[in-house]
């Protein structure tokens, strides 16, 4: 048999379990320094959209500026650093004559630039688009993951895709499944549509 003439390198239990476990640990270091290292990188890039206050203050142009070029040449595709800089004080200029507004996050000044059209301030969305979106971690990957497998259990193997796809998705969006009245769902649908058959 394959691997008969093959010698035990003769580790006790406490040496296996060791050896696995250093391993283990090891793996997790990486991960963990890749994750950090990433964070970092997105950080040096786009960490200025992140403090509202600071980003719609009339200081620090200069070092602006040199952010907004770096990340113009940076994802020369995408936007223009230049002109995302311009976007950022005329929409400096715009948010002090609306004192109504307060801005927290990326995703709030995000949803403000977009209730002014698809036109106005479009560099500017783009980096905002490019920061919310862009994956440091692949916990949320890994919780659908994990979802589906709870889903998709060998009694239900011959699901279909469109089934197991909705499933899953309200499996992931649970918060937003249990606000919802499925009594009264069932009766808008079941009165939208006559489905008995005169015999």
């Amino acid at each position: 048999m394959n691997g008969e003439t093959a010698e035990d390198v003769e580790l006790t239990a406490e040496n296996e379990m060791l050896r696995l476990m250093k391993s283990m640990i090891d793996k997790m270091h990486t991960e963990m320094r890749d994750r950090f290292i990433s964070l970092k990188k997105l950080d040096s890039s786009f960490g200025f959209l992140l403090d509202m206050k600071e980003l719609m203050s009339t200081t620090n142009e200069n070092s602006l500026k040199q952010i907004c070029i770096f990340i113009g040449s940076s994802y020369d595709t995408d936007l223009d650093g230049l002109e995302m800089f311009s976007e950022i004080m005329d929409c400096r200029m715009l948010f002090k004559t609306r004192a109504d507004v307060k801005l927290s996050t990326p995703e709030d000044l995000l949803c403000f630039i977009v209730q002014y059209g698809d036109d106005v301030f479009p560099n500017l969305r783009v980096g905002l688009q490019i920061l919310l979106t862009v994956a440091t971690s692949i916990a949320s990957c890994e919780r659908s993951f994990s979802k589906l497998k709870l889903i998709l259990f060998y009694l239900r193997s011959s699901m279909g895709q469109k089934r197991l796809s909705v499933l899953a998705l309200l499996s992931v969006k649970r918060e937003i499944t249990d606000s919802i009245n499925f009594e009264e769902l069932i009766d808008t649908f079941a009165a939208a549509k006559a489905r008995r058959i005169s015999l």
